[in-house]
């Protein structure tokens, strides 16, 4: 695929989330690029629970012990998990189905990543991203920090990630207006900002980005700069080549002109 392509030529991208992204200004793929994280996740290490902070988001490896349904007004299902050294935690899910409930086994390996709240009987996780590793799925752990997009319409987080995803595919093989290259030795390049931006790596510094005062963000703005004079200038020129009208002026008046002169 290649960045001009439209969104709609995405596998699993249907009619209604096209026209959702295009009320956003996302037409290819290209648009998607521009379409930039507003926080990431830490997905690239796991948390052992005796150095979990309340309020923290972590991504935990543990067993599972145990799994209730709460028959209450709430209807709360209860998945007790354990780690090393007896420690414990407890997820917590007040929307689940009957697939969940099945699929939660005793003795399985599960990974979650969420906030750590406290509850009564200690650590409590509300319905965290899991996958269940005895049963071969997917491992939650990234290279990289996850971004987290901002969504409009009916579009979810794993949708926007994996469209995303596709358009940073497309640009490793496809080329990139860059109209600030000259500049490469003292600023990175357009590519590689996009690349930071969409997955920087851990020590990357969150607190600038947060306050959009990283070099990266910098050089989309220089980018942005330039294209707009760039532009500015292509219409100056397309002005320059256009030819005027010619108006021939007489230097006498017409004869009605004179008659009503006669009158006065």
């Amino acid at each position: 695929m290649t960045l001009s392509d439209p969104i709609i030529s995405i596998h699993g991208l249907g009619p209604k989330a096209r026209d959702t992204l295009n009320a956003i200004g996302i037409y290819n793929l290209e648009h998607l690029l521009f379409h930039l994280p507003f926080r990431y996740q830490n997905k690239t290490h796991f948390t052992k629970l005796n150095k979990a902070c309340v309020g923290d988001e972590i991504l935990v490896q543990l067993t599972i012990d145990d799994v209730q349904i709460i028959p209450s007004r709430t209807h709360q299902m209860l998945c007790y998990l354990s780690g090393e050294n007896g420690q414990r935690l407890l997820l917590r899910f007040f929307h689940f189905n009957q697939y969940q409930r099945e699929q939660l086994t005793r003795g399985d390996i599960i990974q979650c990543f969420g906030e750590v709240k406290i509850g009564k009987d200690g650590l409590e996780m509300h319905h965290p991203e899991y996958r269940l590793i005895s049963k071969g799925q997917a491992t939650l752990l990234d290279k990289t920090l996850s971004p987290i997009y901002p969504l409009t319409g009916n579009i979810h987080q794993p949708q926007m990630k994996k469209w995303v995803d596709v358009a940073m595919d497309a640009l490793k093989n496809s080329p990139l207006v860059d109209n600030f290259e000259q500049f490469a030795h003292s600023m990175p390049s357009l590519k590689q900002a996009l690349s930071t931006l969409h997955h920087p790596q851990e020590d990357e510094d969150l607190e600038k980005i947060a306050q959009f005062r990283h070099i990266a963000q910098q050089r989309l703005i220089i980018e942005e700069l330039c294209a707009q004079q760039l532009s500015l200038l292509k219409l100056k020129e397309q002005r320059k080549q256009k030819v005027a009208n010619v108006f021939t002026i007489k230097d006498t008046l017409s004869i009605n002109y004179t008659n009503i002169w006669v009158l006065i």
